[in-house]
């Protein structure tokens, strides 16, 4: 963003309000918007302040307790009264009333996307203040996420985050234990107690039964989840409307990709469609890399070629919003950098699209299964996820779940939600925020691009753990505002709760019965437990039998080229059941103590590919981590 102002500052007179507030309940706001550099080329620096001047008269009328702005070239400052623990949601909706208002520009239509930074003016006098929300209003203008930004210390996060790296692996395994300690330790010290009140057949009791249902009702859910995929929502088959130009946005973190970057570039371009098709890679970098002379030169020579660096980003979310500024197509195709899309991809997308669908998660078919047995369990897994969760959740709810890469947008509805790189799955809140909006979310399993599984088991438990911190992250933010919508259904808000609460009380239910049983045989006398009562036998072969019946239906509804492979189903199947699917709960639970204690850092997966010659080729792990 501009340094110097391009006008003299102009100052508008307090619109009202005037009475006398606490400092630590004034905010200090720096209002911007994205396009005011790009507007002052294309048409000149008086539209860009008539444009800035709009805005700034859109935020008074939205907060009529502000206190009027002063102009500072390509933004505005605004004092606010406000409480700083509610600055978020109240500046966030000010912000989306100023994204909607009308600006009238003479003959010229233009978009316009506020920006907004802030800073409570506490301890501090009001020009410490205005530097700060211009800080923080820079940083909004790298995010990009439409979300207001408040001013932090970046020296203090910085110190804060190498303590954090310093102790990580010790405190990592300290919450494993922990994780255990909570699910098994004290439930049988609850039962322990229990018996020491004499009540532990009252409670024993109905904590079997009480277990029992939690275990049945997750299981139910996985049946429920596997009929409804062998039903689900076909392909459309007439397109509503002209095949439009499309867009595919691909994201790196360059030095992660490097080795396989240019055959992904290479495989996009080599994509045929009936419209113009537009190929982005958006990228960062820590560090100058050979390959970006590469991208260059392929730049250089194909027009459909957009290759953008996106300076200051830390996050995916960062890169893609950087690339929204670029796209030209009506819709939009989100990639990791691994991923190579089948041919005609992007015309079924298409066939959603234009039939009333904001988003379609296509099916990520894992190509490196050969390379460990990591990778081929992530294989047999995804067949289960875009197979058969996916396409059965979308039926069975009625809203689907955009999955980070291999989702197709219209452009719109993605320039107006954004992906937020201050959660750890932006993908999943991106899919709550769309779904919540009312607009519909398809998923098509026959929709297929290839990408890379990790093939070390460090690995995907780094990448695991992300996921399942993301997913808390998510349902603390939007399942009581789900629950509470107008908008969904019954079904899709049952849906909503079942997705976001149930998955997060699974993975402590999951271990229940073993401290049961522990005491149970520990302590036999005063019990009168009966294993073999009819109904808990057909409710415990329910719950045992879901896992197989999962991997069933992955096999039957996998894609050709995995589902020749029966010996890795057969293997997923008792790898599940001995330790992987305890593995996934572990991690879960960490990662509810992680999002407890505060934690959250973002590391990117780390890609490790085989080389022609066969030499194994890893990106050290110290470069692959990005702070959120």
């Amino acid at each position: 963003m501009n340094e110097t102002p391009t006008t003299a500052p102009r100052v508008q007179k307090p619109s009202g309000g005037g009475h006398r507030r606490a400092p630590g309940e004034v905010l200090v706001v720096a209002l911007g918007f994205i396009e005011y550099d790009s507007v002052n080329r294309q048409f000149g620096a008086a539209v860009g302040t008539a444009l800035l001047r709009q805005l700034a008269d859109a935020f008074l009328r939205a907060a009529p307790a502000a206190t009027g702005y002063v102009e500072e070239g390509d933004h505005v400052l605004i004092q606010l009264p406000c409480n700083p623990r509610r600055a978020d949601k109240v500046l966030g909706r000010i912000r989306a009333v100023v994204a909607n208002a009308d600006y009238a520009i003479p003959e010229t239509q233009l978009r316009v996307t506020p920006i907004v930074g802030f800073t409570a003016l506490i301890r501090t006098d009001v020009a410490e203040a205005q530097v700060r929300a211009r800080q923080a209003l820079e940083e909004a203008h790298t995010r990009l996420d439409l979300v207001p930004v408040p001013w932090r210390d970046h020296h203090e996060a910085a110190d804060e985050r190498a303590r954090m790296r310093l102790n990580e692996r010790i405190r990592l395994w300290a919450q494993v234990v922990a994780s255990f300690v909570l699910a098994l330790a004290v439930p049988y010290g609850i039962y322990e107690v229990a018996g020491a009140l004499d009540v532990a057949r009252e409670v024993t009791w109905t904590a079997y039964v009480t277990i029992m249902l939690l275990l049945l009702t997750t299981s139910l859910g996985i049946y429920a989840e596997v009929l409804a995929a062998f039903d689900a929502d076909k392909t459309p088959k007439s397109y509503g409307a002209d095949f439009p130009s499309a867009s595919a946005i691909v994201a790196a973190y360059l030095p992660n990709e490097a080795e396989t970057i240019v055959e992904t570039v290479e495989h996009f371009l080599s994509l045929t469609y009936e419209a113009p098709l537009q190929i982005i890679l958006t990228y960062n970098t820590p560090r100058p890399l050979p390959v970006e002379e590469t991208l260059r030169a392929i730049a250089a020579a194909d027009e459909r070629f957009v290759l953008i660096k996106a300076e200051g980003s830390t996050s995916k979310a960062q890169n893609v919003n950087a690339a929204l500024h670029h796209v030209s197509g009506e819709f939009v195709g989100i990639f990791d950098a691994d991923h190579h899309p089948v041919p005609g991809s992007f015309q079924r997308a298409w066939s959603w699209l234009s039939n009333g669908y904001g988003v379609v998660q296509g099916h990520c078919l894992i190509r490196n299964g050969d390379s460990s047995w990591v990778s081929r369990t992530v294989a047999v897994e995804f067949e289960a996820i875009y197979g058969v969760s996916h396409p059965g959740r979308a039926r069975l709810h009625g809203f689907g779940i955009f999955g980070g890469s291999n989702g197709y947008w219209r452009t719109s509805l993605l320039r107006e939600v954004r992906l937020r790189g201050t959660m750890l799955t932006e993908d999943i809140d991106s899919s709550l925020r769309v779904t919540l909006r009312g607009e519909r979310i398809a998923s098509d399993p026959t929709l297929i691009s290839r990408e890379l599984a990790p093939i070390r088991l460090s690995v995907l438990a780094g990448q695991r753990l992300r996921w399942a911190q993301g997913w808390s992250q998510v349902a603390l933010e939007y399942a009581v505002s789900a629950v509470r919508s107008r908008r969904l259904s019954l079904r899709q808000r049952l849906g909503t709760l079942f997705l976001l609460c149930w998955r997060e009380i699974n993975p402590w239910a999951s271990l229940q019965m073993l401290p049961l049983i522990t005491y149970v045989l520990l302590h036999p006398a005063g019990h009168s437990f009966n294993w073999f009562v009819p109904l808990l036998v057909v409710s415990s072969l329910i719950t045992f039998m879901a896992g197989p019946v999962q991997t069933w239906a992955a096999y039957m509804l996998a894609a050709p080229e995995i589902r020749r492979r029966r010996g890795w189903f057969a293997r997923y199947l008792v790898l599940n059941a001995l330790f992987y699917n305890e593995f996934k709960n572990t991690l879960a639970r960490v990662a509810h103590l992680k999002e407890l204690m505060g934690e959250k850092i973002w590391r990117v997966t780390v890609r490790e590919v085989t080389l022609p010659d066969a030499v194994g080729v890893r990106i050290p792990e110290e470069l692959a981590e990005v702070t959120g």
